[in-house]
Order: C-alpha cells, then sequence, then structure tokens
C-alpha cells in the first residue's frame, strides 16, 4: 500500500469493501488510481513525475520542430501537464476524504452495516461509462470552443510546429478530458453526500464535530475547482477581452461557493432545526419557572423567590449558550478560507484587466 497518500489513521482505496459491495464496475480512473496506490512509490512523488515526464516530452517534440525558441508556449505546456496529474490527484484525494467524513459521521446515521459499506463503495467508485462520456463531452466543447471564442493568443506558434502541434493537442485535450470527468465525479459525489445526509437521526448541539466532517469534502472540492481554473486564466490574461470567457471565471466561482454549500445544505437544516427545538423547550421552562417566580413575589416570599432566581439564571445562561451555537456544519475556519478562495484570486484578476484595459 502507498504510504505517502494519507496518514495511517486514515482509510485508504485498500480498506474499500470492493469485495463486499460491488454493485458496478467501477471506472478506469478509479483503477488508475488504485493501480497508482499500489505501487512502491509515494503518491506524490508519481504523480509529479508524471507531470515532469508529460512537461518533457512537450519539450523534446518541440525540439524535434525547431521549435526551442517559442517561450510562449511554455505556460501552457507547464500547466497541460501538470493539469493531468492534478486532476488525477484532486479525484483521489475527494474519494479518500469522502470515505474517512462518512466514517467520522456513521455513529449518527441510521444505516445497516451493508447500507453504509454500499454508500462508501459509492463515494469512493464512480461507474464505468458515465465519466468517460463527460470527458468526452467536455474534449468536444474545448476543441468546438476556438470557433465562437477568442484563443489563447500562446496557440499561434503551433502554426509553425506540426509535428509538435499534434503531440500538444493530444495532451491538451487530455486534460480537458479529466476536467470532464472531475465535473462529473464532483456533481455525483456531492450528491450522494447530500442523500447521506438526510439520513442523519442523532443531534448533539454541543458536539457538531461529526456533522461538520462532509465540509472538508466540500471545501477541497470547490478550492480544487478553483486552483484548476484560476491559473488557466492568469496565464492567458488577453482571453478577459472575451464577455463569454470573463463570464465563464465569474459561473465557476459562484459553483465553486455552491459546491461548498449546497451539500451541506441538508445538515443545515437539521441543525437549525435542533436548535429551534432546544430554544423552545428552554422557553417553555422559563415560563413555568417565571410563572412561580412571580407567585413567590406576589405573595411576599422573598426567600423562595430567591432560592428561584438561580434557576432562572441557569435557564438564561443556557439559553444564550445555545443561540451562540452556529447553525452551518462547518468549522469558521473552513468557511474563511473557502472564502477566501474564491474572492482573493477573482478580485486580483478583475484588477488585472481593468489594467490590460488601461493600457489598449
Amino acid at each position: 500500500m502507498n504510504q505517502g497518500a494519507s496518514s495511517e489513521d486514515q482509510t485508504t482505496r485498500e480498506d474499500f469493501p470492493s469485495n463486499t459491495f460491488q454493485p458496478y464496475k467501477p471506472s478506469l480512473i478509479d483503477d488508475f488510481n488504485r493501480w497508482v496506490e499500489g505501487l512502491p512509490v509515494n503518491l506524490w512523488v508519481f504523480h509529479l513525475g508524471l507531470g515532469l515526464a508529460l512537461i518533457i516530452t512537450h519539450v523534446a517534440f518541440l525540439w524535434m520542430d525547431d521549435g526551442l525558441l517559442s517561450v510562449a508556449i511554455f505556460p501552457i505546456i507547464i500547466f497541460n501537464s501538470l493539469a493531468i496529474s492534478y486532476l488525477l490527484v484532486l479525484i483521489y484525494l475527494t474519494d479518500e476524504h469522502a470515505v474517512n467524513s462518512l466514517q467520522t459521521l456513521q455513529p449518527v446515521l441510521n444505516l445497516t452495516q451493508a447500507e453504509f459499506e454500499a454508500n462508501q463503495y459509492r463515494l469512493s467508485n464512480m461507474p464505468f461509462l458515465p465519466p468517460l462520456l463527460a470527458g468526452l463531452l467536455i474534449m468536444s466543447t474545448t476543441i468546438l470552443l476556438p470557433s465562437v471564442t477568442i484563443s489563447p493568443e500562446r496557440y499561434g506558434v503551433l502554426e509553425e510546429l506540426p509535428v509538435f502541434s499534434i503531440v500538444f493537442h493530444v495532451l491538451d485535450k487530455s486534460s480537458a478530458f479529466l476536467f470532464g470527468v472531475f465535473i462529473y465525479h464532483t456533481i455525483r459525489q456531492l450528491r450522494l453526500v447530500n442523500s447521506i445526509n438526510k439520513g442523519i437521526v442523532h443531534i448533539n448541539l454541543f458536539n457538531l464535530a461529526p456533522l461538520q466532517s462532509f465540509s472538508r469534502l466540500t471545501g477541497i472540492t470547490a478550492i480544487g475547482l478553483l486552483v484548476f481554473i484560476y491559473p488557466w486564466m492568469l496565464i492567458n490574461p488577453e482571453l478577459w477581452r472575451d464577455p463569454i470567457l470573463f463570464a465563464n471565471i465569474a459561473l465557476y466561482s459562484i459553483i465553486a461557493i455552491v459546491v461548498f454549500i449546497w451539500p451541506l445544505w441538508g445538515v443545515h437544516k437539521i441543525i437549525d432545526q435542533e436548535k429551534r427545538r432546544e430554544l423552545l423547550q428552554i422557553d417553555l421552562r422559563m415560563e413555568a419557572v417565571l410563572s412561580h417566580f412571580n407567585q413567590y413575589i406576589d405573595n411576599g416570599d422573598y426567600p423562595q423567590s430567591e432560592k428561584i432566581h438561580g434557576t432562572i439564571t441557569s435557564l438564561d445562561i443556557q439559553q444564550k449558550r445555545i443561540n451562540n451555537i452556529p447553525t452551518w456544519p462547518w468549522r469558521s475556519e473552513t468557511g474563511r478560507l473557502v472564502l477566501t478562495a474564491v474572492a482573493l484570486p477573482l478580485m486580483l484578476m478583475i484588477l488585472q484587466y481593468f489594467i490590460l484595459q488601461a493600457f489598449d
């Protein structure tokens, strides 16, 4: 087992119940990631090596075409090469986090062991055909996109490099294919998370850690999406002149926020309902206690009213404590991290856009 992929106390793909519950054949991407994990080399080292190998392949064919002086194409070469490894790792990591989060949530779920294993398998394995179709759809879109939008200026050098351009387009479309797989993987996995969260039956407002378990998964997925999109825009600032692509980046920012919040919306409602129920119980107790308190005051029984005053203070403390419990199922630092990942690069890109407009 690849020891570099995760710490010893975490679940890895070798722990998944692939033999006890396998309702469908896993995707090629899942099989590939499981094969990589079984290699006698660190997962990160393998994917870094893969990215570097793809860069070297680009450069080798660029040299064959006498195009090494075409430095303008190098940022895209580096992006496409690393993007392939990045998307494979991102799918692997989100699968791991999904399974670990499910295990953390298990004590508050109304699931049999068989149902738990079924959800564990589904969270960590895509069916065989749909990701292939999603990848082909996005790949086809990127092939057709230049006919309706601006192409990066760096692509212009490809017309002078016939051999290199073939290799370049193969790897370029491969990263687009994997991005399509990632989009499908994200939609499917987060729908499963949303469905699983509906099975929560035990709520402890003073221990929300289990209910926050999936927020790390949705946060990583949202940030991972932006980490793929933003660098592409940064290395091709001329694309900001195209209103379609300008709207596209804004759309992805909104999607990232939805990816983070939507699967957790049901948990938010469950916590909010439990919080309202607890506050209602306190209000009812307070009403009863105040009724006795006022009765003692009216009867002039001040010693008894003093005794009951401590109960009123205790209920007031409980009410304030529960009122301060957040209903959103994530830690504050997780929410700030996702918000920063969305807002900061977007603000920098908008600033870059206006700077480019000013110097045009």
